[in-house]
């Protein structure tokens, strides 16, 4: 049996046995510590004990290979640990089966979670549902079927119904509630239909205490809404919005500036950008009323989209997610924002000697941002129709010139009121800097 002090020059000059045996090199200051060499080369630190004297068996436990991160002084640190284990009759080699029985019962647990969740993906249900439950049930299938392809997949994609938040359902069927209310309350029917359907087919892996419906109230129940942010409030935002990186602050400061929907912003495509122009393309197939319509960008905007990062992906988003797919989910993002606002009004109104318990930040979404484009438009004297088409509130189908001259109406007068509107917005912020205007908003909210 060999023995030595294990060391980088002892472990390299150890010979790689003959075929089918194994090489060992025992330590000769840290009793049991060694060093195991096979066949083909691999060298490995490796700790043999006996707990409880002679007579009992003798074990052994593998510490790791030979590299990064075991060299012999990290195995023998390890080792020494082991021994004292030893020492206290625990045994390393049934701590170590543990951890990998426990390691690998976590695998199982999350490759049988995947399978689930895969299973609850809304694309997948959805098409189940229109296959499995509304073409044999449902006279009028096929209008499901339209409002699924229209506004749901879009929004959920392959997000599984349990991970799906409620705010997002909301916000979905505020900008669908546009289009007009019956059209919200379809596309409510529809959502429910669906997540009734999982409940029953699903019913081993769903249940409905996580169905995101059940904090949803049914369109039609609640008054319009009608909120848009006050100056200091849009100010708050903006400001808010420069502590949460790519790709949120980007697109918050867009929404601000265009004033366009979350998911046509969000979703945005590189081929639809001309920056030499200063202009934004939405095509139809991405708009909520299906026309396309030409976005002129502000300075403001446009410097926002030139220093964005060209992240390569399949789909030409200027915005992918980590997958590379378009982004679905902006609720914590959202509750990530508020609270930083929140945590900005309670820090000036601790400031002005204010009572911070009381400080509370106002319901808002998104969506309310559009509005407050609308409002502010109409403070600097914007038309109504050019305000309403740099909304792009029009609704029925127009083919050949008239679409045409629909998407070029009122471009110039557009690009006027969005660069007046960007400058305003320019102008709250670099006002919000100053201390003092934050402490209006603290005190209006408190």
């Amino acid at each position: 049996m060999a023995t030595g002090k294990i060391t980088k020059r002892a472990v390299d000059a150890v010979p790689v046995p003959a075929t089918g045996k194994r090489s060992h090199l025992w330590d000769d200051s840290l009793k049991g510590f060694g060093l195991m060499v096979t066949d083909k080369g691999a060298r490995s630190y490796i700790l043999q004990y006996r707990i409880g004297g002679r007579g009992n068996p003798t074990r052994r436990v593998t510490i790791g290979k030979h590299g990064s991160p075991w060299t012999p002084e990290t195995a023998r640190n390890r080792a020494s640990e082991l021994l004292e284990q030893v020492r206290r009759k625990v045994d390393p080699f049934d701590t170590e089966r543990e951890k990998v029985e426990t390691a690998k019962a976590e695998k199982e647990s999350r490759a049988a979670q995947k399978v689930v969740l895969s299973r609850l993906a809304f694309d997948t249900i959805a098409d189940n549902f229109i296959s499995g439950y509304a073409k044999k049930n449902i006279k009028r299938w096929k209008e499901y079927e339209g409002v699924i392809a229209r506004d749901l997949k879009p929004a959920f994609g392959s997000t599984p119904l349990p991970s799906i938040a409620s705010a997002d359902i909301s916000d979905l069927l505020d900008q669908i509630g546009e289009r007009g209310s019956s059209t919200a309350l379809r596309a409510y029917n529809v959502l429910r239909a669906i997540d009734v359907y999982a409940l029953e087919k699903e019913k081993r892996h769903y249940k409905a205490a996580q169905s995101p419906l059940s904090d949803v109230q049914r369109p039609g129940t609640v008054a319009k809404r009608e909120r848009h942010l006050a100056d200091d409030e849009l100010a708050g935002v903006w400001q808010a919005a420069g502590g949460m990186g790519w790709p949120f602050l980007p697109i918050i400061r867009l929404l601000i500036l265009t004033g366009q929907r979350l998911r046509e912003v969000a979703h945005m495509e590189w081929k639809e950008l001309d920056l030499k122009a200063a202009t934004w393309l939405i095509p139809g197939e991405r708009t909520k009323n299906g026309q396309t319509t030409l976005v002129p960008l502000s300075p403001e905007a446009l410097a926002i989209i030139t220093d964005l990062p060209k992240i390569k992906n399949d789909h030409d988003l200027v915005f992918p997610s980590s997958s590379g797919t378009a982004l679905t989910a902006f609720s914590k993002p959202k509750a990530k924002l508020d609270a930083t606002i929140l945590a900005q009004m309670q820090e000036v109104a601790q400031a002005a000697g204010s009572d911070v318990e009381k400080v509370q930040l106002k319901d808002w979404r998104f969506h309310d941002l559009r509005r407050t484009l609308a409002v502010g438009c109409q403070k600097l004297g914007v038309p109504v129709e050019v305000t309403e088409e740099i909304l792009n509130h029009r609704s029925g189908t127009r083919d050949g010139i008239v679409g045409v001259y629909q998407v070029y109406r009122f471009q110039d007068e557009k690009a006027e009121a969005l660069t007046a509107w960007g400058k305003r917005v320019k102008t709250l912020a670099a006002r919000q800097a100053s201390p003092a205007n934050v402490i209006d908003l603290a005190r209006r909210q408190a």
